[in-house]
């Protein structure tokens, strides 16, 4: 069963679904599946199912779950990434591969030199947009668990209330980050194109963030946060 498909929770067991039409399009058109052809579909929660396609169409399909193939637990230790927003597709690109290297939470943030629109509709939009990439992301990778992809928010908002963890501030004039850092949940914090202004590495500083850089070389927004993340994660042993 090489395809993937992701369906929002609560699934059980012998349960019949009728797919909306983009997943319905996505099987029958982009996969070319017909009826009786497996594929597993998974919650995003640890649990995944064998199931099988019944009545095909490019509009509504049927599929029923069988056998549960797989519950596993959350991931830990926790690897929240907090990202300075950034502009076009380099945000999406992101979300994409933070979901792929493992992040448990992404915390979009607005900072001072975030250069997009922040129009509270536009914004709303992007989250819808930005879930959907998660979860195609997901469905290619062999996840199982989905990161929890958190409301956009100012980074002076989001440091009022932290998650319980070990903060590092991504700072291209600080020491190179170790290879090797004590298994434990963990914050990321990474700016947008033009870096974190000096007051917020201030604020950051002060709710307890410890300042690493990646080297010498100057990386863009996107590739920034892709690098720290494959970074602690191998030095994690990729769990």
């Amino acid at each position: 069963m090489k395809h993937r498909l992701y369906l929002p929770p609560p699934l059980r067991s012998g349960q019949t679904l009728t797919l909306d039409r983009d997943r319905a399009h996505y099987l029958t058109r982009v996969l070319r599946l017909r009826r009786g052809a497996e594929i597993e579909c998974f919650d995003g929660g640890g649990r995944a199912w064998r199931a099988r396609i019944g009545d095909p169409g490019p509009r509504a399909t049927t599929l029923t779950l069988g056998e549960l193939l797989a519950d596993v637990p959350a991931p830990e230790p926790a690897l929240h990434l907090v990202q300075g927003l950034l502009k076009g597709t380099a945000m999406d690109q992101v979300v994409q591969k933070a979901t792929e290297l493992g992040a448990t939470d992404l915390w979009p943030v607005l900072a001072e030199r975030s250069n997009v629109p922040e129009a509270h509709d536009r914004l709303a939009r992007k989250q819808q947009h930005w879930q959907r990439i998660i979860e195609n992301a997901a469905e290619q990778c062999g996840a199982l668990h989905l990161p929890c992809l958190h409301p956009v928010r100012t980074l002076a908002d989001w440091l009022q209330a932290p998650p319980a963890a070990a903060l590092i501030l991504l700072d291209p004039e600080a020491p190179v980050l170790p290879l090797a850092l004590p298994r434990q949940p963990l914050v990321v914090l990474v700016g947008p194109e033009g870096g974190w202004s000096e007051p917020e590495r201030r604020a950051a500083r002060a709710a307890g963030a410890r300042s690493y850089g990646l080297g010498a070389r100057i990386l863009r927004g996107e590739t920034a946060p892709l690098a720290v993340l494959a970074a602690l994660r191998h030095g994690w042993g990729w769990p």
